[in-house]
């Protein structure tokens, strides 16, 4: 969390003198359910209400400050593991993305010219790639972790304290 908000601080300077932006932090649902226990899910979780506070500061500015939530990835990494004993792992082929998913899930919301209005939000990248008409590698398209597992981001609550 501490990367991904330092990042942010040197990115604002950048983006300020436009009044224009999109900020897009990664996450997944494990900051809602149990997941790996908590040195996974509290982060997970921080990430997105860190989007959420930071669409508050965002808001007069013009930039867009969202989570986005990933399905499992099929990194190289990932695909080495199934590679290795796809007896027990093939099953996550079924429902795995691509990082590249991500990144065109993203630019299809920095284009977006209503962006502002999910700001503060957490998204999950499987319903945005829906929404922007987006496929994975070999025309697949993944499953929402709401469609999947019955999970869904919390809402942030409307109240400002300064």
């Amino acid at each position: 969390m501490r990367s991904s908000y330092v990042a942010t601080v040197y990115a604002t300077p950048l983006m300020l003198p436009h009044r224009d932006g999109l900020v897009v932090f990664t996450s997944s649902s494990g900051g809602v359910h149990y997941a790996f226990g908590p040195a996974y899910g509290v982060p997970k979780a921080g990430t997105d209400k860190m989007a959420a506070d930071m669409a508050v500061d965002f808001k007069d500015v013009g930039i867009t400050a969202v989570s986005i939530w990933m399905g499992s990835l099929l990194t190289d990494r990932v695909r080495t593991i199934i590679a290795g004993n796809p007896d027990k792992f093939g099953h996550i082929l079924e429902t795995a993305e691509t990082p590249e998913l991500t990144g065109h899930v993203v630019w299809a919301l920095y284009m977006d010219p209503r962006r502002m209005d999910v700001s503060g939000q957490t998204l999950i990248g499987a319903e945005l790639a829906v929404k922007y008409g987006i496929k994975d590698e070999d025309g697949r398209q993944p499953p929402s972790y709401r469609q999947l597992f019955g999970v869904h981001p919390h809402q942030q609550q409307a109240h400002v304290m300064r």
